[in-house]
């Protein structure tokens, strides 16, 4: 196993930032400023994140994430497309669970690799489930501002 050097800044204190692609649009958790990246891995998002944050040191920088979830891993596996990696823009892929999905948003925020994620539901199950599961779980473990409230300090 190969040791390397990574700067990791456990120190920061933005708090976590969300959007849920629908239809729609994007709703936001709030209405700071905040920069979409997309990433084939999490490798891929820490080096477009550390290169947005130089750039732009005072926006927020917030991962894409295609979702597909369900109560058990193996339906969602079930539910994932043989067609839908083909057509995907190189974004990341979260197939499973919505408290695996919560933890995957919380590790990438605590780790301050991003400083949050849009949810891009991939099923209607998805978004159904990242209302009445993901969203729930992140309040609890996060203490997310409520809807609306400014996420931090101007």
């Amino acid at each position: 196993m190969t040791m390397c050097d990574v700067d990791i800044d456990l120190t920061q204190s933005r708090p976590l930032r969300l959007g849920i692609a629908l239809s729609d649009g994007i709703h936001w958790d709030s209405d700071a400023a905040a920069e979409r990246i997309r990433g084939v891995d999490l490798a891929d998002i820490a080096r477009k994140s550390v290169n947005r944050r130089r750039d732009q040191p005072d926006v927020d920088v917030v991962a894409d994430i295609d979702i597909v979830i369900a109560a058990e891993a193996r339906t969602a596996r079930a539910m994932l497309d043989a067609s839908f990696d083909e057509t995907r823009e190189r974004t990341l892929l979260y197939v499973g669970t919505p408290s695996g999905l919560a933890s995957l948003i919380t590790d990438i925020h605590a780790l301050g690799i991003v400083d949050g994620a849009v949810l891009i539901p991939r099923t209607t199950q998805a978004a159904i489930l990242i209302r009445d599961a993901v969203l729930p779980l992140l309040q609890t473990s996060l203490q997310l501002p409520a809807p609306g409230r400014e996420a931090r300090p101007a």
